[in-house]
């Protein structure tokens, strides 16, 4: 590594390692502002205090890129047990689920996993399906919470109960897909049957009164779906061949339950910092380094969908895209990069431990979930940058998703470390000479993804049964 670089570094370590700035803005964020939910007003005054921080720091050309979109507002929602027993069970709606009363028996399909679905075949249609949102342990890839929904509406289920597998009276949330994707009228943008959120503990109970007869429950929901906007929060640090970018950015907004501090107030602030510490080092790299804070990616990955699309006209070159989705969050020095199905770039980043001088774990996998998706689509190199932290062990997402997401699972220590480490990596990238990936064919990336076993996203994911307006 260049002398000029290792100066760099010495540097911006010691300004990182010596601010707190990270933390202050954590609080503002989830403390002052709140869940900064997709379309909501708290997410649009996150958007302007992460423009301001961005003018403050000295990135350049700072601007939101602006873009309509549907929210959802929830009321009143209630689950009664009305058999073998009456009772009343603690449950939130999922954001889109659409209002009324719904009532049914209910088919207990245990982990909801394929072979589950498959297990119960024709005897879901009519009833409301029972399982486990994520079954997944670290390390492990289960089916995402809206694929199971897919299966569910494609059986003819009529209602949906999702469990969180973690104890802790946590009720488990997430974004459901649009029945009408574009559709005109706001309902066309509600999920196409309602599923609901409950606890671990309440699911245990459930199972327990259905040992005594076949379970019948009401459901009974309230919530405003509307059209809004949302924005990403785009800031540059110009190199030298301005022209050739490399994105680093997470997502700031989060789910109306949860402050959403790990998932992922904490990368965006670890992407954050990296503008702030490199900012006063522009025209030195080779190339322009961009941090973007993606807006409305808990509803479908809106922000990032909308910023692959800037590079279609070809007036800039996108290298690279390294998602911060999970960066900052624990205690710090346990960092993973994954990188998405590319052999020659995860080779490339097990290198890069002995160059840097610290050790990270490097992995290969795709997963079609977060900010990076839509840039692999069209066949641009990403990778993720996370940290464990203190779910570690836990089922899915952890507190991630409940109310349990909130400042005080995040600490100063590991913020400092994730912005370290992810700013010696910018660095790097920044610099390479070669760079170390090729944009490949968009059709070459479909092949990939087939090949992962999960072609069936071409067809049918979320992100792209979308509520984005344009």
């Amino acid at each position: 590594m260049a002398d000029s670089v290792r100066e760099i570094e010495r540097q911006i370590i010691g300004e990182i390692w010596t601010s707190g700035e990270m933390m202050e803005s954590l609080r503002y964020l989830c403390d002052d502002l709140g869940s900064r939910f997709g379309g909501s007003e708290s997410e649009q005054m996150a958007a302007e205090f992460l423009m301001a921080k961005m003018r403050e720091y000295g990135l350049q050309n700072v601007h939101l890129e602006e873009f309509p979109v549907y929210t959802w507002e929830r009321g009143a929602c209630e689950l009664t047990l009305t058999a073998p027993v009456e009772r009343t069970i603690s449950a939130i709606a999922m954001p889109f689920c659409p209002a009324g009363e719904f009532s049914g028996e209910v088919i207990d399909i245990g982990e909801g996993e394929t072979a589950d679905f498959e297990r119960a075949g024709e005897a879901i249609r009519g009833k409301i399906v029972l399982s486990a949102a994520e079954t997944n342990k670290p390390g492990e890839v289960s089916l995402h919470r809206t694929d199971k929904y897919r299966l569910a509406h494609q059986a003819g289920a009529i209602g949906y109960i999702m469990a969180n597998k973690n104890p802790g009276l946590l009720h488990i949330t997430g974004g459901l897909y649009a029945r009408t994707p574009n559709g005109p009228d706001d309902i066309d943008h509600d999920g196409p049957i309602p599923a609901i959120g409950i606890s671990h503990e309440a699911v245990e109970l459930m199972r327990r009164m259905a040992e005594r007869g076949t379970l019948q429950v009401k459901i009974r929901q309230e919530s405003r779906t509307y059209r809004s906007h949302s924005s990403n929060v785009v800031g540059d640090i110009p190199g030298q061949n301005a022209n050739e970018v490399i994105v680093f950015g997470g997502h700031y907004d989060g789910h109306d339950i949860a402050q959403g501090a790990a998932d992922d107030g904490a990368g965006t602030l670890v992407g954050l910092e990296v503008g702030r510490r490199l900012a006063p080092f522009a025209g030195q790299f080779k190339r322009t380094l961009r941090i973007v804070c993606f807006g409305y990616e808990e509803l479908g990955l809106g922000g990032s969908f909308k910023h692959a699309d800037r590079y279609d006209s070809g007036d800039e070159t996108l290298l690279f895209v390294m998602n911060l989705d999970g960066a900052g969050r624990g205690q710090g020095g346990q960092d993973r990069v994954n990188v998405t199905g590319d052999a020659d770039l995860t080779t490339w980043f097990e290198g890069l431990p002995e160059q840097l001088g610290y050790d990270f774990d490097v992995n290969n996998r795709i997963s079609v979930h977060s900010d990076h998706y839509p840039f692999f689509l069209k066949g641009y190199p990403t990778a993720s940058l996370s940290s464990a932290d203190s779910t570690a062990g836990m089922i899915g997402r952890g507190y991630g998703h409940t109310e349990g997401d909130t400042v005080d699972k995040v600490t100063l220590r590991g913020l400092q470390m994730g912005a370290v480490f992810a700013t010696r990596v910018a660095l790097v990238l920044a610099n390479a000479d070669p760079f170390p990936a090729d944009r490949r064919p968009a059709d070459e990336a479909h092949e990939v993804l087939r090949k992962s076993g999960q072609g069936r996203f071409l067809e049918h994911h979320w992100g792209q049964v979308t509520r984005v307006l344009d």
